[in-house]
Formats: structure tokens, sequence, C-alpha cells
């Protein structure tokens, strides 16, 4: 790598679904490289498996954006919400996670599934009512993830275009920092009425649950809404891009398509293996160094940005045996870090593996012949966005 010259963040895709060359070729000469943001930062970027892991484990590495040296490429600078544990460290990150913890079990998950199940069924219902055609994202997609987290946390659907919408233009690094600001402080007035209106008339859900939690003085009220707006827009957004995503790459897959047919029994292996080929977080966990230290054999300092690139790390030829591979034979694909690791690791990991194995065993039963109506490079994908995704996949049956 020529030391006079820092490359940009973030760098494009040669192949819709291949992280940027670049990284691994910036790897190869230096592990943890320097770039500059679109505002101008100079932040570390770490793509190993083993240096990502190390990073997301270490408390000396802080995730919250009021962190000295915290990297952002989204626009606008409305802070993050009390609440939203995502980006907050301990203590504070370990009380707001626990209050939720136990409404994500393995067992209450895959209680979720014969629901899921009915969802899916109406949808396709519908899907094949209109014709032998259709978008697979508009169509499935997002009424899938959306009907499910709105269910999950007793939303009203009709609500769902409001913050699909509005966390689009907070996403979408071509937003003006006015649009951004504008649309975060939508978003979370949306989430304080429903707060509001929740602990006026509490229910019989997750929402109602974490009602108790305030009045037991566990949270506050700009924490519940923090809380509030993180449980459904994690959950809703992620789901329709690995929906829409792993359909098409199944699609462009036909053989390995043909042996999920053949043997449904192999499709929770065939979600990890589309969880750490695709990596739909291609923009990064942002951290910010809080002491001075060294990953990967180069010295950081207290005040430098870090960003971990998940998509790189899940394609690490040390750890993945052709890692470039679409392969749901794989033997090991759960060492991935899809999900994150350590301290922050996905909360909904379960739900998410529920829905995805649903969604796609019973979409290939249903409709066996399903084909793209497009080439995979034809089609448009969401490059601007924090999660990648397909914004349309045309297919026909």
């Amino acid at each position: 790598m020529n030391a006079t010259v820092t490359p940009e963040f973030p760098m494009p895709r040669t192949h819709p679904l291949d992280p940027p060359p670049q990284y691994r070729e910036l790897g190869a000469e230096q592990p943890v490289f320097q770039v500059r943001t679109p505002r101008g930062e100079l932040v570390w970027v770490v793509t190993r498996h083993e240096d990502a892991r190390a990073v997301l484990t270490d408390l000396r590495f802080s995730s919250d954006p009021k962190t000295p040296g915290y990297p952002t490429y989204i626009n606008g600078d409305t802070p993050l919400p009390p609440g939203f544990f995502l980006n907050q460290d301990a203590p504070d990150h370990t009380r707001l996670r626990r209050l939720v913890t136990r409404e994500f079990l393995v067992s209450q998950m895959e209680a979720l599934r014969p629901r899921m199940k009915v969802i899916l069924d109406g949808l396709l219902d519908d899907m094949q009512a209109k014709g032998r055609s259709g978008d697979l994202v508009r169509q499935l997609a997002f009424p899938m993830a959306a009907t499910v987290m709105c269910e999950l946390l007793n939303v009203p659907y009709e609500d769902h275009g409001i913050f699909v919408t509005l966390t689009d233009t907070i996403l979408d690094r071509s937003s003006t920092p006015e649009q951004a600001e504008t649309a975060a402080r939508e978003l979370m007035a949306y989430f304080d009425k429903l707060v509001t209106e929740r602990k006026q008339h509490p229910t019989e859900d997750m929402l109602g649950r974490l009602v108790t939690q305030e009045e037991a003085g566990r949270l506050d009220h700009a924490e519940f809404v923090g809380l509030a707006a993180l449980l459904l827009l994690s959950g809703y957004d992620t789901m329709a891009q690995m929906i829409g995503l792993g359909a098409a790459t199944l699609l462009d897959h036909r053989d390995q398509l043909a042996d999920l047919q053949a043997d449904p029994s192999l499709y929770p292996q065939a979600v990890e293996e589309l969880l750490r080929f695709l990596s739909i977080n291609h923009a990064g966990l942002p951290r910010a160094a809080t002491a001075d230290l060294t990953v990967g054999g180069q010295q950081i300092k207290a005040g430098d940005g870090v960003i971990v690139m998940l998509n790189a790390a899940n394609r690490d030829e040390s750890v993945f045996d052709a890692p470039d591979s679409f392969d749901i034979h794989r033997t090991s694909p759960q060492s991935h870090v899809a999900f994150g690791h350590g301290f922050h690791k996905c909360i909904g990991l379960t739900l998410a593996r529920v829905e995805l194995t649903t969604v796609f065993a019973g979409l290939f039963e249903r409709l066996p012949e399903l084909r793209l109506e497009r080439a995979l490079e034809e089609l448009p994908f969401r490059h601007d966005m924090v999660l990648y995704g397909v914004r349309e996949l045309p297919v026909a049956w």
C-alpha cells in the first residue's frame, strides 16, 4: 500500500455478493490499515476474523458515539436516544440488555414458528393470487419482517410505513444532514407516542412487560423510548434484507437450492452459510479506543476510531476454506461473526434463525419453480445503506 495515499472509505464492491476486494488486498499488506471516511476522519479498519473478535471483546474499545474518536459516516449529528444499548457501554449496556434478554430465549422464539408460517402462507397466497410473477422484496421480504416484529411488540402494522421510510432516510448516506436529523426526530417522536400509550394502557407483551420495569425503577421514560425503537428497527430491517438477499443468493445457486429442496433438514446450516456469506452489515461496527493498545500488530492510540468489517472477517481464508464460495454443506459456518461477537452480539439471533429457516423452507416448498427474472448483476443493490440488501427482486414461478 502506498503510504502517501489513504484509501477512501467506504470502498466499492466489484461483485454484488462479495465484500470490496480492497479489504483483502490492503489487509494482506497491513492487517489493520487506515482509511479516510466521507467526514474526513482517519480511522483504522479491522478485516481479519481473529482481530475482529479481539476488538469486539476488549472493554478498551467503546461503542458509545460520545467517546472521542468514535467514527461515523452517517449524515446528521442527532445523538442516539438513551436506551439504544447497541451503542452504549457498561454498566448501562449491561443493565438495559438484561431487561430484554429473557424475551429472546430459544424456547420462546421457537414457539413463534407456527405463527410465522401462517404469516408467510398469507403473503404467498397474495402473491400467487396476483399472477405468476412479482417482486419478492416488496411482496414478501418487507411485509414478512415488519409483520413479525409488529406482532412481537404489539405495534400496529399499519404504522410500518412510518418507521420504514424514516429509518431508510437516516441510514442512507445520500441523505443530507438536515434530512437525516429531521427523520431521526420524527422517528423518536413516533416511539415516544407509542411508549406513552402503552404505559397508559398496559398490555401483556414485550413492551407491556417493560412498563413494569420502568415502574420498578430499572429504566426511565427516555430509555424506554430508545429501547422500543432499537427492538423494532433492528428486528425488521435486518430480516427484510436477509430474506431478499438470501433468496437472491439461493436462486443464483440452483444446484444448492435443489439440495435444499431434496433435503429440507439442511435449511438450518444453509441459513448459517447465508449469514456468513452475505454479512449484510457492510458498513462495519464502529468503536473508539479508550487506551493505547495493539491489534493485529498495529499500535492504536486512545482516541483513535476503529471500524470492524464483519463481512471481510467472514471471508477470512485462515478460518474458512474457499471463503468466497457459497456452500450450504460447509462443516463449520457457525464460527461466523455475522451477529457480531462478544458483549454486543445480536440479542435477536435466535429470532433471526427461526424466521429465516421458516421463510426459505416455506417459500421454496410453495414455489419450487421460483426463478429470477433478471441476472443477479442487474439487480438494484443497497450500496449506500448501512445494511446491504437488494431493493427489488423480480421473480417468476
